[in-house]
């Protein structure tokens, strides 16, 4: 049933999801890798999650669950006997996760930096990569998408 579903998406729908993975990909690596363990004579103390403090922690929850809405979006579009009414073309709304996806990375990052995270493990900043870029690359898929339906 998976390979029905995935012959019905557009080749431009197919980069959509590959970028919301990875950008779900990069979240769960922040929060295997962003953590640090501390601890005396090599007893494990604590654990501190780097990748969730503050405000940063929010923005890169927030992209996770933009990048999951973007992936129900194309499989209700796609999905058998579902009817829905839009209220408005299902590119744009695309549009708008992806690209909200790529800019709560982007704001994650910034808060990383500028929070004052003296010793962060450096595998945190690489899954704000993959956020970022997976959800500008399918930001940027979806606006050649949209541009093309414009021109049409």
């Amino acid at each position: 049933m998976l390979n029905e579903l995935w012959a019905k998406v557009s080749a431009k729908e197919r980069f959509i999801v590959f970028g919301s993975i990875a950008a779900i990909v990069g979240w769960l690596l922040g929060l295997i890798l962003g953590s640090k363990t501390y601890g005396v004579a090599g007893i494990a103390t604590y654990t501190a999650n780097y990748f969730t403090w503050g405000t940063a922690g929010l923005c890169v929850h927030l992209a996770c669950l933009a990048a999951i809405a973007t992936l129900v979006v194309i499989y209700l579009k796609i999905a058998p006997n579902t009817n829905i009414t839009w209220p408005m073309p299902v590119v744009q709304i695309l549009l708008g996760l992806t690209a909200a996806v790529a800019v709560l990375g982007v704001l994650a990052l910034l808060f990383q930096f500028t929070n004052g995270l003296t010793d962060a493990p450096i595998m945190m900043y690489v899954a704000d990569i993959f956020i970022i870029g997976g959800g500008g690359f399918a930001a940027y898929t979806a606006y050649t998408e949209f541009t093309a339906s414009k021109a049409v």
